[in-house]
C-alpha cells in the first residue's frame, strides 16, 4: 500500500514537472513539404499565443526544412503559405513538426476589378490617366531570341526611335536616336535608366561627334533575360524631370523581381552560329596585274617598267606572288555563341525574391575576336510590415574581350590576290612563318607601295588586343507608408533610395616584331600600350508622396516632392612601350623603352529638386504638372542652376456621354497634349582650370631645371547645358473592347545653347579655342504612329496578332554665330579625292552631305574635241572637257576653239600650278554657274544621313502550341556615303579593287561610267566627294523569323517539370533595297554623316534555344 502511495506520488510530481517546463521554451524543427510542389521554401512560421500575438517566426530553407525556439510551448505554430490552406498546430511536448500542406482551390466568388498601374516619376497612376508620350514593350513577346544587349532588342519596336547595328562585330553595339539628333557635336544617345536609376558609365573620354559609339556596347551590360520590361519616354514632357539629361530621350528599363509562392527554377541556353554575308567581288590576280600597268602608264602618259611579280620566275620570292588568295575568306569564318541562363524565384508571405546568373561566350565571324560575359542580379523585397518594405538590388557584371587592332575584313580585300598569307620555300610549300614584303634596295613603284603593308591574317593572328569590364551596383530602397493605406485614405509614402554604381574597365594593346619590317630601333618593335580607369558613383534619392484623399472617389490627386544628390569620381591611366623583348612579354609595365605615359582624375557633383503633381477627374480629366531644379558642376559659377518645368494634359473623350454610342466599337480614344524642358550637359568638367605640361610644339619646357606648367585654356565660367524646349500633342485610341490600340502623337522642339566644341576665339586672349561654348539652336519636329492588333482569334486554335510603327522627323538647324560656321566648314583651298566638304547650312537639317554632281566620264580628250562634237551632233555620247553656258551651248575662245574645263584649286588667281585640265576618261562634274572651272561654287547638296521616316512591323501566329513571330524593320529615304564603293573603285593606289573597274575607261572614245585607272591620287580628280557615292540606303529587313513549341502541362507534371519551350530562330534572314554596298544599315560618323566603310557587315544567323522551369 505504502508502495503504491509512493509512486503515485511520482508519477503526480513528474506530470506536474513536465507540466511546469512545458511551459518554459523549447527547440522545435521540422520539414514543410506539399504533394504538388515537394520541400516548400520561404514558408511562414509564426508562435502565435492565446491573443493571436505573434511571439516569434521564422521561414523554411531552400529544403523546406526550419528550427526555430518558442518562448512558450502552450503558444500555438501556425503556418502559412501563399496558395495553400493556413495549419495551426498545438505545440505542446512535440520538438519535431513534419506538414505536408494543402492547396487551397477552392475561392469564394469575388468580383475583381482590375486597374492598371502605372509608375511615372515616382508616382502611381493608373495607365489611362497618362499624360505622357512613352511606348512600353514586353520582354515575354521575345523569349528564345539571341539578343546581346537590350539595344539590340528594341529595333523595329518604338515609333520614333530609329536603332542601327554599329557593325557586325563582338560587342560592337547600337547607335539610338530617338526623334531625331537635337545635338551637332554632343551625346545623342537616349537615357539609359535602369530600375529607376541612371546606367552610370565614364563617357568624359568620348568623342560623340566622330565615333561610331561602339563603346556604348559598355553602357548596356544589363541582361535580357532579366529584364522585365521596356518603356520609352518620347516628349519633353514626360523627361522633364531628367532635367540635364533628358534631351535625348529616356529608355527605362524594369528588371524581373520575385514573386510570392514555391521557389521556381527556370535555366535556359541559346546557341547562335553567325556568318558574314557575300562581301564585294575582287579582281582575280590576273585583271589586277593589267590594272597595275595601266595606272603607271596614266600617270605620266609613258611606258612603266613594272615587274610582274605573279609571272617573274626570277624574282627571289616569285612563289610568293603566283598565287590567287582569297584574302576575305581567310579571314573570314563562323562565329558561335553560347548562352547560359539560370534564375531562381520565389517567396512567402514576409519576402520575394530572384537570383539570376547568366553566362556567354561568343566567337566573331572574323578571326581573332571572342567575347565572354558574366552577369549575376538579385532583387529582394522584403514586407517588414504593412507599412514598411525594404527593397535590396545587387548586380555584377564581367566583361572579357578580345578585339582586332585593326579591320581585318576590310584590310583583306584591300591586298593585293597575288600575294601568299604564308611564307612559301622555293617549292611553293608554305611554312608556318607568315609573309611581309622584305625591304630591298632599287625597290620599283610597286614593292615601294607593297613594302610595310601588313599581312591581315598576321595581324589578327598574332596582335594582340583585350579589354576587361567590371561592373558593380548595389542598391538599397526602403518604402515607409507614414500615413494611410486605403484609397479612401490620405496618405503620405517615404521613398529613400542609395546607389553605388563600381566599374573598372582595362585594355592592353601589344604589337609583336613578327609584323613590322622596320629595324629594332623602329616605335613599332613589339609595342606595348596598356590602359586602366575606374570610377566611382554614389546617388542618393529621397521622395516625399502624398496623396491627400479629397472626400470622393472622382478626383484624385498625387504628388511627389524629391531630393537627390549624385557624386562621381574617376581616374584613368596609361602608357607606351617599345622594343620588348621577343617572346612571352607582351605588358608595357616591365624594364623597356617607355613611348608615353599619362594619368587623368574627375570627380562632378549633381544635386536636383523635383516637385511633380498629377490631378484626374473621374478618370476623365488629367493634368501633370512638373518642374526639376538642379545644379552641376559641368556648368559654369555663372549659370551653375537651371530649371526644368513640364506641362501636361489628357481628356478621354470616349468618357464624354455624348460618345456613349461609340463605346461598342471604340473602347479608347483620348487626347494629350503637352509641353516640357530638358536639356544635355557637357560630357566633360572644363568649368575648372586644368593644367598641363608647358611646350613648344611637341617639346616639354622647364623652368630652372623643373617641369613648367600651363593652364590648358579659360576656365568656362558661364556654360551651360542646353536646353530644349518641345510640344507634343497625341492620341491614344483602342478599338473592339482592346482588340486594336494604338497611339498617334506630334511633336516639335527646338534645341537652343547648342554645345559645340573648340570654338575659335581671337587670339589676344592667349588662346586659340575654347573647349566649349553655347552657341546656335536646332528644330526637331515630325509624327509618330503605332498601333497593336492583340490576338485576334481566326480559328478555334488559331490567333494572329501584329503591330506596326512609323516615326517621321524633320530636322532643321535654325541659328549659329558665324565665327563657328567660318570654323566649321573651312576654306576650300584645294580638292582632295575620297573627302566631302565639312559644311554646315543654316536652313538644312544636320548629317547634310555636300559635293559635286557627278555626270559620268568624258569620252574623248580635248585634242579630239571636233570628233566629239560630231558625235553629239549625230545624237551620240560626245562627251569632251569643253565650258558650256547655260544652255548647253559651246563656249569658244577667240580663235574658234572651244575653251578647257578646268579645276582650279584658288579662285582667285589663275595660274598653272592650281589648274588641272581634265582628259577623256576623267570624271565629268557639273559645272553648276557655268563659269567654265570647277571648285568650290559648284559644290551642292547632295544628301542628308537622317532618314525620312523608320519604323518596324510584325505578325505572331499561334496555333495551340505552336508559335511563329516575325520582326521587319524599315529605313526610308536616307542617303550614305558608300566609302567602299569608292575605295575599291579609285585605281589610283595599288590596293585592290572591285570588279566594276573592268569597266573602265581605256582608250579614246570608250563609253563607261567608270573613270579611267590612274596611279597617284594627286594625278587626277576621280573621285572627288560627289553624288557618284552618295546613294539612297532606303530597305526593308526581315530582322528575324523565329518558331517555337511550348510543351502540354499535363505531360510536363508528370516528368516534374514546370515549363519547357523550345526555339528555333534565324536574324538577318534578307533585305529588300537598291543600294549598291554589303548592308544599307550604317551608323552616322563625324559631323552626323553615315560613311559605310564595310568593314565589318551585320552578320546572318541561327539560333536554337532551349528554357526549362521546374
Amino acid at each position: 500500500m505504502i508502495k503504491i502511495k509512493h509512486l503515485l506520488l511520482l508519477v503526480l510530481f513528474c506530470s506536474l514537472s513536465s507540466s511546469v517546463f512545458a511551459q518554459k521554451g523549447a527547440r522545435i524543427s521540422g520539414t514543410i513539404t506539399s504533394d504538388a510542389e515537394g520541400p516548400l521554401i520561404m514558408v511562414n512560421i509564426t508562435e502565435r499565443s492565446s491573443d493571436n500575438r505573434i511571439i516569434n517566426h521564422c521561414a523554411t530553407d531552400f529544403e523546406g526544412n526550419f528550427s526555430m525556439v518558442v518562448k512558450n510551448t502552450s503558444n500555438e505554430l501556425e503556418i502559412t503559405y501563399i496558395g495553400y490552406k493556413t495549419q495551426r498546430l498545438k505545440i505542446g511536448s512535440r520538438t519535431v513538426f513534419n506538414v505536408k500542406m494543402v492547396e487551397d482551390n477552392v475561392l469564394d466568388d469575388v468580383v475583381i476589378t482590375a486597374k492598371q498601374v502605372q509608375r511615372s516619376g515616382g508616382l502611381d497612376i493608373l495607365e489611362r490617366e497618362m499624360t505622357h508620350a512613352t511606348q512600353k514593350i514586353s520582354m515575354e513577346d521575345m523569349e528564345g531570341l539571341s539578343f546581346s544587349s537590350v539595344d539590340q532588342a528594341l529595333q523595329g519596336q518604338i515609333a520614333g526611335l530609329d536603332v542601327v547595328f554599329n557593325s557586325g562585330d563582338v560587342g560592337s553595339g547600337t547607335q539610338m536616336r530617338l526623334r531625331g539628333s537635337a545635338t551637332l557635336e554632343g551625346n545623342a544617345q537616349p537615357l539609359i535608366v535602369v530600375d529607376d536609376n541612371i546606367l552610370q558609365v565614364d563617357v568624359s573620354s568620348f568623342d560623340f561627334e566622330s565615333a561610331t559609339d561602339e563603346s556604348f556596347a559598355e553602357l548596356l551590360m544589363v541582361n535580357t533575360e532579366d529584364i522585365a520590361e521596356i518603356e520609352v519616354l518620347k516628349d519633353a514632357a514626360s523627361c522633364a524631370v531628367y532635367g540635364s539629361q533628358g534631351a535625348n530621350g529616356v529608355i527605362k528599363i524594369k528588371t524581373k523581381r520575385g514573386k510570392r509562392g514555391p521557389t521556381r527554377v527556370n535555366f535556359s541556353y541559346k546557341f547562335k552560329d553567325k556568318w558574314t554575308p557575300s562581301g564585294i567581288n575582287l579582281l582575280n590576280g590576273d585583271d589586277y596585274t593589267m590594272l597595275i600597268k595601266q595606272a603607271l602608264f596614266n600617270q605620266n602618259q609613258s611606258a612603266v617598267v613594272v615587274p610582274e611579280l605573279n609571272y617573274d620566275k626570277t624574282f627571289p620570292e616569285y612563289e610568293n606572288y603566283n598565287n590567287n588568295t582569297d584574302w576575305v575568306d581567310a579571314v573570314s569564318k563562323h562565329g558561335y555563341s553560347n548562352d547560359y541562363n539560370i534564375n531562381l524565384s520565389g517567396g512567402g508571405e514576409k519576402a520575394a525574391f530572384r537570383v539570376s546568373g547568366g553566362y556567354s561566350n561568343e566567337t566573331g565571324q572574323v578571326i581573332g575576336q571572342y567575347l565572354q560575359r558574366f552577369t549575376s542580379r538579385l532583387a529582394l523585397d522584403y514586407y517588414v510590415s504593412s507599412r514598411i518594405k525594404v527593397i535590396a538590388d545587387f548586380s555584377f557584371s564581367y566583361t572579357k574581350q578580345r578585339k582586332n587592332t585593326n579591320s581585318p575584313l576590310y584590310d583583306s580585300q584591300l591586298m593585293m590576290p597575288n600575294m601568299s598569307i604564308y611564307k612559301q620555300d622555293i617549292y611553293g610549300n608554305n611554312t608556318d612563318e607568315y609573309y611581309a614584303m622584305l625591304d630591298t634596295e632599287n625597290k620599283n613603284v610597286l614593292e615601294s607601295a607593297l613594302n610595310g603593308q601588313k599581312n591581315p591574317i598576321a595581324v589578327a593572328r598574332l596582335a594582340e588586343y583585350h579589354t576587361e569590364n567590371y561592373s558593380i551596383t548595389p542598391q538599397i530602397t526602403l518604402e515607409y507608408n507614414l500615413l494611410g493605406l486605403e484609397d479612401d485614405e490620405t496618405q503620405l509614402k517615404y521613398r529613400g533610395m542609395v546607389n553605388l554604381s563600381a566599374g573598372t574597365s582595362s585594355g592592353t594593346v601589344y604589337m609583336p616584331s613578327a609584323l613590322s619590317m622596320d629595324n629594332w630601333t623602329s616605335s613599332e618593335k613589339n609595342k606595348s600600350q596598356a590602359d586602366d580607369s575606374k570610377s566611382l558613383y554614389f546617388t542618393t534619392r529621397h521622395q516625399f508622396i502624398f496623396t491627400p484623399y479629397l472626400g470622393h472617389k472622382d478626383h484624385f490627386l498625387t504628388m511627389n516632392a524629391q531630393f537627390q544628390l549624385e557624386t562621381g569620381s574617376g581616374n584613368s591611366q596609361n602608357s607606351t612601350a617599345v622594343g620588348l623583348p621577343t617572346g612571352n612579354i607582351s605588358s608595357s609595365t616591365i624594364g623597356a623603352k617607355l613611348g608615353g605615359s599619362g594619368t587623368t582624375k574627375w570627380e562632378s557633383r549633381k544635386i536636383s529638386f523635383v516637385w511633380d503633381a498629377h490631378y484626374s477627374y473621374k478618370s476623365k480629366y488629367a493634368l501633370r504638372l512638373a518642374v526639376r531644379g538642379e545644379g552641376l558642376t559641368a556648368m559654369g559659377d555663372d549659370r551653375k542652376w537651371i530649371a526644368f518645368p513640364s506641362v501636361s494634359a489628357r481628356w478621354n473623350i470616349i468618357d464624354e456621354d455624348w460618345m456613349e454610342w461609340a463605346r461598342p466599337v471604340v473602347s479608347m480614344l483620348s487626347l494629350r497634349p503637352g509641353w516640357g524642358m530638358d536639356g544635355e550637359a557637357p560630357q566633360e568638367n572644363k568649368t575648372f582650370n586644368s593644367y598641363s605640361t608647358f611646350k613648344h610644339g611637341s617639346t616639354d619646357l622647364s623652368y630652372l631645371g623643373m617641369a613648367a606648367f600651363q593652364m590648358d585654356g579659360i576656365r568656362l565660367t558661364d556654360l551651360s547645358c542646353s536646353r530644349k524646349s518641345e510640344w507634343n500633342i497625341g492620341s491614344d485610341f483602342g478599338f473592339f473592347n482592346g482588340k486594336l490600340t494604338g497611339a498617334f502623337n506630334y511633336y516639335s522642339g527646338t534645341t537652343k545653347d547648342q554645345i559645340v566644341r573648340q570654338y575659335k576665339i581671337p587670339s589676344p586672349t592667349g588662346y586659340s579655342s575654347l573647349a566649349y561654348k553655347n552657341s546656335g539652336s536646332i528644330r526637331n519636329s515630325g509624327w509618330e504612329l503605332n498601333f497593336n492588333l492583340n490576338n485576334i482569334k481566326v480559328a478555334k486554335d488559331f490567333s494572329i496578332s501584329a503591330y506596326f510603327n512609323v516615326g517621321k522627323n524633320y530636322n532643321e538647324i535654325l541659328e549659329l554665330e558665324d565665327a563657328y560656321l567660318e570654323e566649321r566648314n573651312g576654306k576650300y583651298d584645294a580638292p582632295e579625292n575620297g573627302k566631302y566638304l565639312p559644311r554646315i547650312q543654316i536652313g538644312n537639317p544636320g548629317g547634310s552631305i555636300y559635293g559635286f554632281r557627278y555626270k559620268g566620264v568624258y569620252r574623248y580628250s580635248y585634242k579630239n574635241w571636233e570628233k566629239a562634237l560630231a558625235e553629239e551632233a549625230a545624237g551620240r555620247n560626245g562627251t569632251c572637257p569643253i565650258v558650256r553656258d547655260a544652255e548647253g551651248n559651246v563656249v569658244f575662245n577667240a580663235d574658234g576653239t572651244p575653251k578647257k574645263m578646268a579645276l582650279f584649286f584658288d579662285n582667285e588667281e589663275l595660274i598653272t600650278y592650281n589648274r588641272y585640265e581634265f582628259r577623256g576618261g576623267d570624271a565629268i562634274y557639273e559645272d553648276i554657274n557655268h563659269d567654265g572651272t570647277i571648285n568650290q561654287l559648284d559644290i551642292v547638296y547632295l544628301g542628308n544621313s537622317n532618314p525620312k521616316a523608320q519604323g518596324g512591323f510584325g505578325f505572331t501566329f499561334r496555333y495551340k502550341k505552336w508559335t511563329l513571330r516575325t520582326n521587319f524593320t524599315y529605313r526610308y529615304d536616307v542617303d550614305v556615303v558608300n566609302n567602299a564603293r569608292m575605295n575599291f573603285e579609285n585605281m589610283t593606289t595599288f590596293n585592290n579593287q572591285s570588279k566594276a573597274v573592268n569597266w573602265r575607261w581605256r582608250k579614246e572614245g570608250d563609253i563607261t561610267e567608270v573613270p579611267r585607272a590612274v596611279y597617284g591620287s594627286g594625278n587626277t580628280y576621280n573621285y572627288l566627294g560627289s553624288d557618284r557615292y552618295v546613294e539612297d540606303a532606303s530597305y526593308v529587313r526581315l530582322s528575324y523569323v523565329q518558331l517555337s513549341y511550348s510543351f502540354e502541362p499535363e505531360w510536363l507534371k508528370k516528368v516534374g517539370l514546370s515549363s519547357l519551350n523550345v526555339y528555333a530562330s534565324a536574324d538577318n534572314v534578307l533585305f529588300w533595297t537598291k543600294y549598291t554596298g554589303l548592308d544599307p544599315e550604317v551608323a552616322c560618323g563625324g559631323g552626323g554623316i553615315a560613311y559605310d566603310n564595310s568593314k565589318t557587315p551585320r552578320s546572318r544567323s541561327y539560333t536554337l534555344s532551349l528554357s526549362v522551369g521546374f
